[in-house]
């Protein structure tokens, strides 16, 4: 019995040590799991680290793991699909995901599923975005999920603020970007940066676009890591080859090719293909369009995207149009007339696009069809008048939200773009008010502080300076000398009664060009002037009061030729080495001294 009791108690141990062993095995690789999350977690704004993708395909195929953590290993795989263009693939792994019972809808990886969903429908202009967007935003708060929920607040900005006008959207934009201005990261305020890009496309304002695209990607290099580093590239050579400034944006597409030998994936070579037959199709060069246009299309294949198909296709058409292949061009006009829900809605509204579309008719004969074509070219030239026409007062209400530093060089470039508009001369005038305001209130604070007679500081503005003084170095003190004139009087009979100003300027004068350009000297009575020296060794500052007195006696000299009258005057001194802490009453001893000399 005592065996079996024995036995007993040591099958229990071995299973509770055996149980333990296990459990912290089990804990000790689910922490594992949960590090390597945060690992391969990554801001919306940005790509993943290529080099953690395979690492994180072996971490989804463990059977261990909880459902939570396959959804978020899931998510993050999603994000490195679509960095790499592959928005379908993503697309269809998050709509299954989400959907999953038991996830939970309050972690970072449910958001940034959402967030996904509405950039890939945003990619293909799906109103559906907009929903997404806003449930982005709903899951996360500037503290919780910061980077979702800016990212989703720009887009909702940028795409789903049907009931806000251009400019203030644009204002709202600038306030974002002036809460991060101070304390937000390089890649946030690349993000930033890059929806005010956005909105200033749609308002074919691409100049405007390309220029905080382009602030946009030399943030983004400071952070950014993959194909995210030439994303932003790409939106500003669209913009400056829309605008016209080709040079700029050859210069560019020189750098996109650069950084994509650095990178080297299919989808950075993808971009920088695509840049190219972009690039000679608007400069209407055929011979390199025929060139680069295969490689686009194999660079294509590594991408699911059906927008950039199309864009192939009407490009391929552009060339056919130039070798007069007949043929090809009706194979195309039939099919976008088979389906015409396949043709973009940006292509509907790209002026070239409809130019192009205008010439297939035209080079079919087709006389229906080009007089169909042309009216839709027409009509969207009008609207783009009418839009250009306002837009400055756009630009111009939108630039008075911009509440930083470049404030001012944004309203410089709204004016040289739409020259004698209404913002515009109110923000000239306003700024001209201000400034005059300023002028005149510096100039008025000026006078209030200077004596008239003298031109030297008044008593009060001398004694309010002389009180703000710092306490001494060591070894230096602070000297305060008021000069007394006892013959003034005497003075102003000799020279004429009327000219007692007179003699104050002269007094003034000379006392100005004996002392320095740190010293403090103001007129401090009807007749006494005061000096402060600061910083200075006491032994100097009497010998130099000394001088100043000398030079005080001798104003005159030159000027009265009988030589009987000069400049009389007593001089009071009271020096420290410590800060002044009561100064009237130092002042009031000194003249004090001058009444006991008098009697």
């Amino acid at each position: 019995m005592r065996t079996t009791y024995f036995a007993s108690i040591l099958s229990v141990t071995l299973f509770t040590v055996t149980a333990l062993f296990f459990s912290r095995f089990s804990l000790a690789a689910d922490g594992d799991i949960e590090a390597f999350i945060a690992k391969v977690r990554t801001v919306s704004y940005d790509c993943p680290d290529a080099s953690l993708l395979s690492e994180l395909d072996a971490t989804l195929a463990k059977e261990s793991l909880t459902g939570n953590q396959r959804f978020a290993l899931s998510t993050a795989r999603t994000h490195f699909l679509i960095c790499r263009g592959k928005h379908e693939e993503a697309l269809k792994t998050l709509l299954g995901s989400i959907e999953q019972p038991n996830i939970d809808t309050t972690s970072y990886a449910f958001a940034s599923a959402i967030y996904q969903i509405g950039f890939i429908y945003d990619t293909k202009e799906n109103p559906a975005r907009c929903q997404f967007y806003e449930r982005a935003k709903s899951l996360s708060s500037p503290i919780k999920h910061s980077d979702i929920f800016t990212s989703a607040s720009l887009a909702i900005i940028t795409y789903c603020s049907e009931t806000d006008s251009t400019a203030e959207r644009l204002g709202k934009m600038f306030n974002v970007l002036d809460r991060y201005s101070d304390k937000g990261s390089p890649g946030e305020l690349a993000h930033i940066r890059n929806s005010i890009g956005l909105v200033y496309g749609s308002l074919g304002q691409h100049a405007l676009a390309a220029e905080q695209y382009i602030k946009a990607h030399e943030l983004g290099l400071q952070v950014y890591k993959g194909s995210n580093k030439v994303s932003i590239l790409i939106s500003a050579i669209v913009s400056l080859a829309a605008c016209g400034q080709t040079d700029e944006a050859y210069k560019r597409i020189l750098e996109l090719g650069q950084l994509n030998q650095e990178i080297g994936n299919s989808y950075t070579n993808f971009l920088y293909q695509y840049s190219l037959q972009l690039y000679y199709r608007k400069q209407r060069d055929f011979n390199k369009l025929s060139y680069y246009l295969p490689q686009f299309k194999n660079a294509l294949s590594e991408v699911s995207n059906s927008f950039y198909q199309s864009l192939y296709e009407w490009h391929a058409t552009e060339l056919c149009l130039f070798k007069n292949n007949i043929p090809c061009v009706e194979n195309y006009l039939n099919s976008m007339k088979e389906n015409e829900s396949i043709i973009p809605p940006k292509f509907r509204e790209n002026l070239d696009y409809l130019s192009f579309n205008l010439s297939l008719y035209i080079a079919l004969n087709d006389l229906e069809g080009a007089k169909v074509a042309l009216a839709a070219y027409t009509k969207l030239v009008n609207e783009k008048q009418k839009e250009n026409q306002s837009s400055a007062k756009i630009l111009g209400a939108a630039n008075l939200y911009n509440k930083i530093h470049d404030l001012e060089f944004e309203i410089e470039r709204t004016e040289r773009l739409r020259k004698n508009t209404l913002f515009a001369a109110i923000a000239i005038v306003l700024l001209l008010i201000a400034g005059l305001g300023f002028y005149l209130r510096k100039r008025h604070l000026a006078a209030k502080s200077i004596d008239p007679a003298t031109q030297l500081l008044n008593a009060q503005t001398s004694i309010s300076r002389i009180n703000k003084l710092d306490t001494p170095e060591d070894g230096r003190a602070i000297a305060i000398a008021i000069f007394d004139l006892s013959n003034f009087r005497e003075l102003n009979r000799k020279i004429g009664s009327t000219k007692s100003d007179y003699v104050l300027r002269e007094i003034a004068k000379t006392l100005q060009h004996v002392v320095r350009g740190s010293d403090i000297l103001g007129r401090f009575g009807p007749e006494q002037f005061i000096l402060c020296l600061h910083n200075i060794d006491e032994i100097s500052a009497r010998t130099f009061l000394e001088r100043v007195q000398t030079a005080l006696d001798n104003t005159f000299e030159e000027e009265l030729s009988t030589g009987d009258v000069k400049v009389q005057s007593n001089m009071s001194i009271f020096i420290t080495s410590e800060k002044l802490s009561n100064l009237n009453d130092i002042l009031d001893e000194m003249l004090m001294s001058f009444n006991i000399s008098n009697r």
